[in-house]
């Protein structure tokens, strides 16, 4: 008989370090996110400099995108990118209003996780 309990599975990615560590397009983009200067910067500017510095991440590590698929890649991840940060600044009036309140810890954490990444 099959065992129904609910058992926690011994993934590599189970618990939050691990996760975000398979993710550097979401430490690349909340390293932008808590350390935007330019509160001016409209959405479209944030999207590319993520993308771009996401791009630089994928060349250093030798990864690359076929031609035929690079413009549907760009396309799918500056939507990810753009719902990335609709979803974390929703309900703050600005992103410096987001900015502000940010737990220190926080954005130390991101900057180690950025910091680990790009070394």
């Amino acid at each position: 008989m099959r065992n129904t309990k609910n058992t926690k599975l011994n993934t590599p990615f189970t618990d939050k370090y691990h996760k975000a560590a398979a993710e550097p397009l979401f430490i690349i983009f909340e390293q932008h996110l808590f350390n935007l200067q330019d509160s001016d910067m409209d959405r479209k500017s944030f999207v590319e400099r993520v993308l771009k510095d996401y791009l630089a991440f994928l060349a250093k590590h030798k990864i690359t995108i076929p031609k035929s698929l690079f413009q549907m890649t760009m396309n799918e991840l500056s939507s990810q990118i753009h719902q990335m940060l609709i979803k974390k600044v929703y309900g703050h009036l600005s992103i410096r209003d987001y900015q502000a309140k940010l737990p220190t810890k926080q954005k130390r954490s991101a900057r180690a996780k950025y910091s680990r990444l790009t070394a």
